[in-house]
């Protein structure tokens, strides 16, 4: 499958869920990390190499703490086509029970809301990425912003994170349609 060996920096997907997070760990296991997980709960962290979602979001200054050198991708996504799919998935997998501790937190502390709210959603990740901006701000070799709906790829991500070129295509996971 074209896999190589694990670049030396652990590396988080800071995007929020829906903008590429499924195909950005797939990439990472392409390139050779190999405890990649996608929306990890918190006590997985530690020994992880590489991860993406909401699991990785809420925790991104807690893991460059604890991992200093990590690289982190910032993965964006055209607003309506975000809110058109966040909205999908909210309607099909809906917090059903109060019991469901996890999803509501993580959904509570990254949208403070538990249903798909289209003007709270937007807030929500201008806030993210406003506070993502500021915090690496003054290491913008720690940051990259990536567009994988848009078609951006490895062209991207090997320079950042200074690793040759995979001999297989970048991947694309659970692709739809266009907005979803």
């Amino acid at each position: 499958m074209g896999k190589q060996r694990r670049p030396i920096s652990r590396c988080w997907g800071i995007g929020l869920g829906r903008t590429g997070t499924t195909t950005l760990c797939e990439a990472f296991r392409i390139l050779g990390y190999t405890n990649v997980v996608h929306n990890p709960p918190f006590e997985a962290l530690a020994t992880m190499d590489a991860g993406a979602d909401n699991g990785v979001v809420i925790f991104y200054k807690y893991l460059d703490y604890k991992f200093p050198g990590s690289k982190f991708i910032l993965t964006v996504r055209d607003m309506d086509s975000w809110l058109d799919s966040v909205k999908y998935i909210s309607e099909k997998a809906p917090i059903l029970s109060l019991d469901e501790d996890i999803p509501i937190m993580r959904r509570m502390m990254i949208y403070e809301t538990v249903v798909f709210q289209r003007e709270m959603f937007i807030a929500a990740a201008e806030r993210h990425h406003q506070d993502i901006k500021r915090y690496f701000s003054t290491r913008p070799d720690d940051l990259l912003e990536m567009n994988i709906i848009a078609g951006e790829g490895w062209d991207k991500l090997c320079p950042f994170l200074g690793v040759p070129f995979p001999s297989v295509p970048f991947p694309h996971l659970h692709r739809r349609s266009a907005g979803s």
